[in-house]
């Protein structure tokens, strides 16, 4: 495979300042610079290996880089030697495609004979480093032991280092280094220092029970031997790492640090045991006896410590995540909420505010449970902390922290049970009115998520909501921007599926006079998101030409395109249904072009293209049934209907020219929904609520298509389910969608009654349908504008040709090996939403044109071959080989797709693909002849 092909750049990486290279030529440099006579490029040369492997994460380049880095760590001085252990210690995550591993051991090992400890130390401190790949390394073990009893201090820590790498690798080498730690831990002769350097090790000790307990007997002793502050703090983050890796030993480990948070009188020790807790608390809260849960409790009644206090609180919030915990304590009279209720009224904010968070959490399990019998005081509880919060917005004791852990609380009991939405967003919208402080972006956040949940609940404050951003627009340009923007969300939000008010078009128009370009763009945004497409009209037509490039204009242009589309089907006015369906379509025309021009090879607007794309093809589906039904009055049936009946058997060819045209429109609405199927499969990085949106969608086009057959077909009707689960309890976008289905159900159940006949009412009933779902409130998802999460997939496939455009030759009756490599990229944020679990590799080969010496081919070509095959990526990367048989001689067009599984086992197509041209050469007479006599 040739190395050129590899070249694709990372998503964090610069490139200011240097010139772009393929991965040849940067290899190339390298190794001269690696070769070069002067020490300084030397090191020059080593120190840009990690950029390398980001850049190119290829076995063929890492395998070549890593054994010249041996060449180099064999043949060099010592400080060669240090810098490449700083390359291998930072590219971990590339061992695993060092393709002769043996080659790379055997340079790099060879200086553990030198008589220099200095490089002895290095080579032990580089074998550490690439313990994942040689962990049963029998000679690389030996050498540690044997250096662990050297007279040189530097040496004797690096096999220290390359112990501890090779416990947590291999048991074997656990198993048989654990007493021989043990003796120089319990040596007179070891020093100090290097006992608290190898006690870490023996947290790898878990690989079986004996030796396990045996190393948590040693650890016990140590703690009474060594009591050292030094000492103590090493041994119990080692037993509580080794708690962690048994879980069988931690109700034991949590006994013994409780014991010393409530028995210990040095600071830095009781802080360390808290931290261990905070530690076993996330690793297995539910594996924490009842006894322990308590005794915490009770050291943090007694404790006048608020610090401690604190921590202790962090402890519980993560235990009471747990429904075990819940169970025990939900009861009013319970110790832990006794504790609570009294620490809710510290003069300490964020404890009290920690207290609040550990009641929301076990009132929402008791919501969950149905134990709301229990439930009134907790709910008053938090709703007098935010009181409280709310009076002392401008005291300086009161931190942004501490007002976020308080909202989070409150917003949770509100999806925890409705009822209280209106509950709280009356408490909060009612302090933010009345003294709108620094803190008014949280409030206005929370109300948001509030009002995201039960829209309904802001119905009473709309007017409260204008006078809020109004005093707060009367502020400085810059310093309530999103405040306003966030606000202006809310006034959408409380209006969402009613008609543009001149209260909200004159607050709106004001807000967006006294805000920068980036302000008003959030707000159209939001606009679009809750369906109000009027204010999005208004606002990117006013900002579509004052933007920096061509492409954020026709993002903008595309934009405005989209809300005038919608802003017509909304429209209450005399022109007839279908005209503004037909005028929509043409503006969801030039959108889907806009969008296309506004794509950039870094920024390339798939999903916004074929989002708007499948709208327009949706509603031409709705055009044409419309005209179908309009055309029932002008097509009366045929004079030969009857025997159009007889001949083709079906009662419904009576009513003439309207039955066939209903069974192409719920073919062309299948079509469509099965469209927009496919896009949510490629939605992979897209939010959950923007995947709702598009199965929501999915289930329009589905259910109107069910509607038709219902009337047009005499059977094989196929019901239509009204709502899942997923999209009942869906967010105010979705239930705007879902509404206008749960309306069309109505009518569709009038329309099913009586016998099986196509009449007049029927298509008024469908005509009925139609209007309803296409009417309904269109909310753009936030994946359309925003995506939080990005992955992506670059493949390799090897055998390349030598000149890009030619054909790979191969031999008729040969086979073929294609090997697929690739790399998973991700952004800022990976796994947001969801993970890649596996690559499913589909290979297909199809024959283009057929040699001119096998036309007398008589046999049958056997279809499309496709092989598939799904590997899990390791570090980001996998790869594949497959084995292509060629019988006829030909052009060829190999064809690789890549898709991916997520945790669940759902396959994404995410729409990567690869193609490899083959010709196969048909095998001469002569050689026929010659092999046949042979």
């Amino acid at each position: 495979m040739s190395v050129s092909s590899l070249r694709f750049c990372t998503l964090n990486e610069s490139t200011l300042g240097e010139p772009e290279q393929d991965a040849n030529s940067a290899l190339t440099e390298l190794d001269k610079g690696l070769r070069s006579n002067k020490i300084g490029e030397q090191c020059e040369a080593i120190v840009r290996f990690p950029k390398l492997f980001e850049k190119y994460p290829f076995p063929i380049l890492i395998n070549s880089s890593f054994l010249k880095l041996a060449d180099v760590f064999r043949g060099g001085n010592n400080f060669l030697r240090l810098w490449i252990v700083k390359v291998c210690q930072q590219s971990e995550k590339h061992f695993d495609k060092i393709i002769n591993v043996d080659d790379f051991v055997r340079r790099v090992f060879s200086v553990i004979h030198s008589n220099d400890p200095i490089a002895r130390a290095l080579t032990l401190r580089t074998l550490g480093s690439v313990a994942g790949i040689i962990p049963e390394r029998q000679n690389v073990h030996h050498s540690i032991r044997s250096c662990l009893d050297s007279h040189n201090a530097v040496e004797v820590e690096a096999a220290i280092f390359a112990a501890v790498q090779f416990a947590a690798q291999s048991r074997s080498f656990a198993v048989s280094v654990c007493n021989k730690i043990s003796d120089m831990i319990q040596g007179l002769t070891t020093p100090v220092h290097m006992k608290l350097q190898l006690i870490p090790i023996l947290q790898h000790m878990h690989h079986d029970t004996a030796t396990s307990a045996m190393v948590r007997s040693l650890c016990t002793e140590l703690l009474t031997k060594y009591p050292a502050q030094d000492f103590v703090l090493v041994t119990l983050k080692t037993l509580t790492q080794l708690a962690a890796a048994t879980l069988v030993d931690i109700p034991e480990q949590v006994k013994l640090l409780v014991h010393y948070v409530a028995n210990e009188p040095r600071w830095a020790i009781r802080m360390a045991a808290l931290s261990s807790l905070y530690t076993l608390a996330k690793h297995g809260g539910h594996y924490w006896s009842e006894d322990a849960v308590a005794d915490l409790i009770s050291v943090a009644s007694s404790t006048d410590s608020e610090n401690i206090t604190e921590y202790i609180f962090d402890i519980l919030i993560i235990l009471t995540k747990s429904p075990a915990t819940c169970q025990i304590y939900y009861k009013p009279d319970s110790s832990l909420m006794a504790l609570c209720y009294e620490t809710s009224l510290s003069n300490n904010a964020l404890i009290a505010g920690k207290a609040v968070k550990i009641i929301s959490q076990i009132t929402c399990y008791c919501f969950d449970e149905k134990f709301s019998e229990h439930t009134g005081e907790n709910v008053n509880c938090i709703e007098s902390y935010l009181l409280f919060l709310c009076c002392s917005d401008h005291d300086e004791m009161i931190s942004e922290n501490i007002l976020k852990l308080a909202l989070k609380s409150a917003v949770s009991l509100c999806y925890a049970n409705k009822v209280l939405c209106q509950r709280f967003a009356h408490l909060i919208s009612s302090s933010l009115l009345q003294n709108p402080g620094k803190y008014s972006l949280l409030w206005t956040k929370a109300l948001c998520a509030i009002g995201n949940l039960e829209p309904a609940a802001l119905k009473s404050f709309t007017s409260e909501i204008y006078l809020i951003l109004r005093k707060i627009n009367s502020k400085s340009l810059d310093s309530c921007a999103e405040t306003k923007s966030m606000l202006c969300t809310l006034m959408f939000q409380s209006s969402a599926g009613s008609d543009e008010s001149d209260e909200i078009r004159n607050t709106v128009d004001i807000v967006v006079q006294n805000s920068n370009l980036w302000t008003c763009y959030k707000i159209a945004r939001s606009a679009a998101r809750y369906g109000q497409f009027g204010v999005c009209n208004r606002i990117t037509s006013n900002i579509r030409d004052r933007v920096s490039s061509e492409h954020l204009h026709f993002w903008l242009a595309g934009l405005q395109e989209v809300s005038i589309a919608e802003a017509n089907l909304q429209a209450s006015a005399t022109d007839k249904l279908f005209n503004r369906i037909s005028n929509s379509i043409t503006n969801y025309c030039k959108a889907t072009s806009s969008f296309k021009a506004a794509s950039t090879p870094a920024f390339s607007l798939t999903f916004q293209t074929e989002y708007t794309r499948l709208r327009c093809e949706m509603l031409q589906c709705f055009s044409l049934l419309l005209a179908t039904c309009n055309c029932f009055c002008l097509a009366p049936p045929p004079a030969i209907s009857s025997t159009i009946v007889q001949n083709t058997r079906d009662d419904l060819q009576k009513y003439g020219q309207i039955t066939n045209q209903l069974r192409k429109r719920a073919k062309d609405l299948r079509n469509c929904a099965e469209m927009y199927r496919n896009l949510y499969q490629s939605a992979f990085d897209a939010d959950t609520i923007s995947l709702m949106n598009i199965k929501a969608l999915q289930y329009m086009c589905a259910f109107m298509a069910s509607s038709v057959e219902s009337i047009a077909f005499s059977n094989g009707y196929v019901d239509e389910r009204i709502l899942d689960a997923e999209l009942e309890e869906g967010p105010l976008e979705i239930q705007l969608m879902i509404k206008s289905c749960q309306n069309a159900a109505y009518i569709k159940q009038m329309m099913t009654l009586g016998p099986k006949t196509l009449t007049h009412k029927h298509v008024q009933c469908l005509k009925r349908q139609a209007k309803a779902i296409i009417l309904a409130p269109m909310c753009y998802p936030r994946y359309f504008f925003q995506a939080l999460q990005s992955t992506s997939v670059t493949l390799a496939i090897s055998p390349q040709p030598r000149l890009s455009g030619e054909h790979i030759s191969v031999t008729s009756g040969t086979q073929l090996t294609i090997k697929v490599e690739g790399v998973l990229q991700h952004g800022s944020k990976p796994s947001l939403f969801r993970t890649v679990a596996g690559i499913a590799l589909t290979v297909t080969t199809q024959m283009t044109a057929r040699a001119n010496s096998s036309h007398d081919f008589k046999g049958n070509d056997g279809g499309v071959p496709v092989l598939t095959q799904t590997v899990k990526p390791h570090r980001d990367f996998f790869r594949a080989e497959f084995l292509l048989g060629f019988s006829i001689g030909g052009q060829y067009q190999v064809v690789v797709d890549a898709a991916v599984t997520d945790e669940t086992g759902f396959m994404w197509q995410i729409g990567v693909k690869s193609t490899l041209n083959v010709k196969v050469h048909e095998e001469s007479q002569s050689t026929r002849t010659r092999t046949a006599v042979a």
